[in-house]
This record gives structure tokens, C-alpha cells and sequence, in this order.
């Protein structure tokens, strides 16, 4: 009974505390790995190419309406021709810089800034029909703000159609959104000014926000510009276009946009 008591011998009482004890190593080792993951407490999204297939679904008729604008402006042609034209020309300037006066030069228009004028606003103004979401995006906007992240747009156009575009969407209605931001072609609102204005409403670090979106040299360099996570949907009529350099390179890339719920963060506080 003295070895017992004395601690020389253990009781059988001790031996299950020294097993326990012998585990914790490998919990402590788990929790570490998980807290190395950025936690997310806000998604940013762009929203052409981004939460719909605007490159299938808006392109075509847009170019379609430019075409027609500029044969009303004064090119000597159909408006199918002008149309085919334009598809070349977007081909090889997916970014609309030079599309327009390619194609007047084509045509030898004889007043190619008037009809490039003509031709920009009704390319950017085409009405809205009816649009779709892609089938990966309204459960992950539910599935984020399930778990407590909060989730905004930044879309970047003619502010009338962007929000003709979300009302078609049915994005005005959707609860999982808590606000919709609209960058516009003036620059009266910037996406960098717009993602300022969400990180002052949230009051979160930049490194608890991700921005998702397509196009490197807009939302990808301004999520960048402020420190925060950057995500590339690899999709649309940008698809082509490379980094400018490391301030366009986003930290991942994907080519769905359900891909990013398997991306290395922590949903929420």
C-alpha cells in the first residue's frame, strides 16, 4: 500500500492522464495548420464574366448594335458586314481600344471619329434582355453568407444598363447581397474607390477581403492596390489577356466560379 500511495507504483487512474496527455501534440498541430488560412469575412465580385457568361449572353448583341450604329453614322455597309467586321477586330482587342477605328479604316469611312463616337455609346448602351446567372453562383453567395461573410458587387459600365443587367439577373432581390456598387466609364466612381467605400462600411482589414473577377488590369490590380486577396475567374472575353506585371497577378486562379468555396480560406470569423 506505501508504493502505491507514494507514487512509485501508478495507479491505474494515472496511467489513463499520461495516455490523454500523450495525444495533445497531435490536436495542437491541427489547429496550427488551420489558423495558417487567411480568414475571409467579405467577398468582392465583378460581375460580367464573373457571376454570368456576359461573353455569350451580352457580346455578340452588343457588337450587333454598335454595327447598326455605324452604318447609320455614315458607313457604306450592311449592318451584318460591319457586324463580321467587328468580331474580327474584337478577336484581336478583346479591350475595345483600337476596334472601332479598325473598322472604319475597313470601310473607308469618311468620318471615322464621329462614327466611332456613334459606334462606342451604343455598343456600351445595348438593352438588356434576359440574362442568367452562371449555375454556380447564387449557391455560393448563399453558402457564403451562411457562414457570415458579407458579399457586395463592384461592376464596371454604363451605370443605367449595369443595374438593367443585375435587375435581369434577379441580383437586386438576392438577400445573400448586402450592396451593389456601379463604377462607371467617367470615373465619377472608380472600382478602387468603390472597394474603399466597402472596407470603410465593413471596418475589416484588407487581408479579410477577397475580390473575385476576371479582368487583371481592373478589379484584380485595384484588390491588389489595397492590400487585399485577389481571385481570377479565368473566363470571358478577357480570358486572353495577360498581366500587365506582378501588380495585375492575382494569388489564384480559377475557371468556375463554384471553385471558389475549395480555395485555401476560413468562411467567415
Amino acid at each position: 500500500m506505501y508504493i502505491a500511495v507514494s507514487g512509485e507504483m501508478p495507479l491505474p487512474a494515472q496511467k489513463k492522464k499520461q495516455k490523454r496527455h500523450a495525444r495533445r501534440p497531435h490536436r495542437t498541430k491541427l489547429r496550427g495548420r488551420r489558423t495558417n488560412k487567411p480568414v475571409i469575412c467579405c467577398v468582392i465580385f465583378d460581375l460580367d464574366d464573373t457571376l454570368y457568361d456576359c461573353l455569350r449572353e451580352r457580346v455578340p448583341a452588343a457588337h450587333r448594335h454598335a454595327a447598326q450604329a455605324m452604318v447609320e453614322a455614315g458607313i457604306k455597309a450592311d449592318a451584318d458586314a460591319v457586324y463580321r467586321a467587328r468580331m474580327r477586330a474584337f478577336r484581336n482587342d478583346p479591350m475595345l481600344r483600337y476596334i472601332d477605328a479598325e473598322v472604319t479604316r475597313h470601310f473607308g469611312a469618311e468620318n471615322p471619329e464621329a462614327i466611332s463616337l456613334a459606334a462606342r455609346e451604343a455598343y456600351f448602351n445595348c438593352p438588356v434582355g434576359r440574362l442568367k446567372p452562371f449555375p454556380g453562383s447564387l449557391p455560393l453567395l448563399r453558402s457564403l453568407a451562411r457562414r457570415g461573410v458579407r458579399n457586395f458587387i463592384v461592376s464596371f459600365g454604363e451605370p443605367k444598363i449595369q443595374r438593367a443587367k443585375v435587375e435581369s439577373l434577379g441580383l437586386d432581390r438576392e438577400p445573400s447581397i448586402e450592396k451593389i456598387y456601379y463604377a462607371d466609364r467617367g470615373n465619377v466612381l472608380t472600382k478602387e474607390a468603390a472597394f474603399r467605400k466597402i472596407q470603410k462600411r465593413t471596418r475589416l482589414k484588407s487581408s479579410e477581403i477577397l475580390v473575385v473577377g476576371d479582368r487583371p488590369a481592373r478589379e484584380i490590380r485595384a484588390g491588389k492596390d489595397l492590400g487585399m486577396h485577389t481571385v481570377r475567374l479565368l473566363h470571358g472575353e478577357f480570358k486572353a489577356q495577360k498581366p500587365a506585371g506582378p501588380e495585375e497577378e492575382p494569388d489564384c486562379v480559377i475557371r468556375n466560379i463554384a471553385d471558389v468555396r475549395k480555395l485555401p480560406f476560413i468562411w467567415g470569423r
